[in-house]
């Protein structure tokens, strides 16, 4: 009896005849949001409920076209761009709004007909995750909780699109999808699907967009985009939620055209801005251990490079001293072609150097680090001396004073392989040099990359260097690019003001080619692609040189007196 009348009921409610736009007068969004009638939580006040705000106006004022429901500054809006710090809430924020869009869409008596659609054409609202497991573990989990515990909808096993005498607040969850009445179905799709062509999509949340692989950014925003307005007109909502990676991602894109382009609103805040229960004073420890990552991920200061190791890289300006091209300011550095006979007796030509007025201070203690290449890439050697240093550390939860060695570079010296000449580097003549550099000082220690090195560890040997040539697999690289990146962030090196003075050469100097070096995945160092000007042949050598130097007992402290406190700079 009880499902008899409970059949009635449906029944009943299906063949009352019902005018206008609205079958139910909706809710608000903020009301939806904190009534026990719907989802019954709490968005935080200031920013989380600034933006429901604004989405709500915005969806009133495309579904109703009552221009007193939305500001005018609002009403051309068809993209919202939240640049919000980790812990914002912004899975939250995705999932509530979505499933309004769901709620408003189910209120209407014929949502096709409002958008000139015909009978039971698809309505497609879409979640775009960072990968799969985002979208389907982590976003939709919360959508569909969203869902399940709002008082107003009801699940069901059967698809309610395709059921007669379905009501329009059930609701059937499949993998990645949701589906309601009137054929409108909510997806939980992610960047790294082949393709996003036959969506009918009036609302695309784009969620952490900013990690997207730029290409996948850039393809599912403009199919997307255009499938929307291609069938919606200006009726479309496109939400980006995300904190940066780097100033040139799409969130970072779409957030400034909010300061020109009228279709697009922008908000941003840091992660205690939005959620109260953070505080800056919670995060230090982060701060203190990654300055400018905790930046990035709580506060939306985005670095200027893809993926740069150094998210500020005006440091290394500031490590710089600046017009000092070599320690010795008479140095000549002549670019020669040599020619070394073969023992058959054929010779052949080579890519070398001579250096005139090289006088190095024979006071300092030493250190080399080179990186090798021969064909195609140059050879390059750095050297550097350390200039002892008393700085303050905590060691075991105690402060301390320690002595250190602060690098100060030296030379920076370029074998430069000739392409169209067919010239390669002239490893004898990276010996010599090294020879000419070893009987003037005391050089300690070296470091080369094993790649064409040995001869050259072999011959500074011979001088009573302790060299090595090592592989500088990805983990070591890792490690000594953080250790010069450290160097630089607490002012403990000295840079010299490199240049590249041939007008035809169009590459970096070795400064600027540092602040280019990228960090990928955590745990590899690379260079952007040669064709758009990367290298890192400079910065292999300067990042050897300055491990073996950092990392050596100081000498003869007792001649130097100047402390410097070493920690992180968090100046930006």
């Amino acid at each position: 009896m009880k499902n008899l009348l409970q059949d009635f009921i449906n029944l009943a409610e299906n063949n009352i005849v019902k005018t206008g736009a609205w079958r139910e007068d909706p809710v608000d969004l903020v009301t939806f949001f904190k009534s026990k009638d719907y989802l019954g939580e709490s968005p935080y006040p200031g920013k989380q409920t600034e933006l429901l705000e604004v989405v709500n106006d915005v969806i009133q004022y495309k579904l109703t076209g009552d221009k007193t429901a939305c500001d005018e500054t609002l009403q051309q809006i068809t993209e919202i761009a939240c640049m919000l710090g980790k812990g914002s809430g912004k899975d939250f924020l995705a999932s509530g709004i979505l499933a309004y869009m769901c709620y408003i869409l189910c209120c209407m008596n014929d949502p096709q007909g409002y958008f000139n659609f015909g009978q039971d054409e698809p309505i497609d609202v879409i979640n775009v995750a960072i990968n799969a497991y985002q979208a389907n573990s982590v976003f939709f989990k919360k959508f569909k909780a969203r869902l399940t515990n709002c008082g107003w909808f009801k699940k069901v096993l059967y698809n309610p699109a395709e059921t007669p005498g379905a009501l329009p607040n059930e609701f059937q969850t499949t993998k990645n999808q949701v589906r309601f009445y009137k054929n409108i179905t909510a997806h939980s799709a992610h960047s790294e699907a082949d393709s996003f062509e036959g969506f009918n999509p009036l609302v695309v949340i784009f969620d952490e967009i900013a990690g997207f692989e730029p290409e996948k950014a850039e393809d599912s925003y403009s199919i997307l985009r255009s499938s929307a307005l291609s069938r919606y007109n200006n009726n479309i909502l496109l939400i980006f939620i995300s904190y940066p990676r780097h100033e040139g991602d799409m969130m970072n894109m779409k957030f400034n055209e909010s300061f020109t382009d009228p279709q697009v609103y922008g908000i941003t805040g840091a992660s205690w801005e939005v959620n109260p229960t953070i505080s800056r004073e919670s995060l230090q420890k982060d701060y203190e251990r990654d300055p400018e990552g905790s930046a990035l991920k709580y506060e939306c200061i985005a670095p200027k490079y893809a993926e740069g190791l150094f998210k500020f890289p005006e440091r290394i300006d500031d490590a710089i001293q600046l017009g000092k091209k070599a320690q010795c300011s008479g140095l000549i550095i002549e670019e020669v072609i040599t020619t070394r006979t073969l023992h058959n007796g054929v010779q052949k030509h080579f890519t070398g150097l001579q250096l005139h007025n090289l006088v190095l201070d024979p006071a300092y203690t030493y250190y080399i680090g080179g990186d090798g290449g021969v064909n195609t890439d140059s050879y390059a050697i750095c050297l550097m001396h350390g200039e002892p240093t008393l700085i303050e550390v905590t060691e075991e939860g105690e402060t301390v004073s320690k002595w250190v060695n602060k690098p100060v570079e030296d030379l920076l010296i370029e074998w430069k392989p000739s392409k169209k000449d067919r010239l390669p580097v002239d490893l004898l003549n990276v010996a010599d040099i090294l020879e000419q550099i070893c009987t003037q000082v005391f050089v300690k220690k070296a470091i080369f990359d094993k790649f064409n090195s040995a001869d050259v560890v072999q011959r500074l040997m011979m001088y009573g260097v302790d060299a090595e040539d090592k592989n500088f697999s990805n983990p070591f690289q890792v490690q000594i690019y953080q250790n010069l990146k450290g160097l630089i962030y607490t002012s403990n090196i000295e840079l010299l003001d490199h240049t590249i003075d041939d007008p035809e050469d169009k590459r970096r100097n070795a400064n600027e080619e540092l602040k280019y070096i990228q960090l990928i995945n955590g745990n590899k160092i690379d260079h952007p692609p040669v064709k758009k000007g990367g290298s890192k042949d400079f910065s292999d050598a300067r990042c050897g040189a300055a491990w073996i130097c950092s990392t050596d007992e100081p000498e003869a402290v007792e001649n130097w007196s100047m402390p410097i406190i070493a920690g992180a700079n968090n100046r930006r």
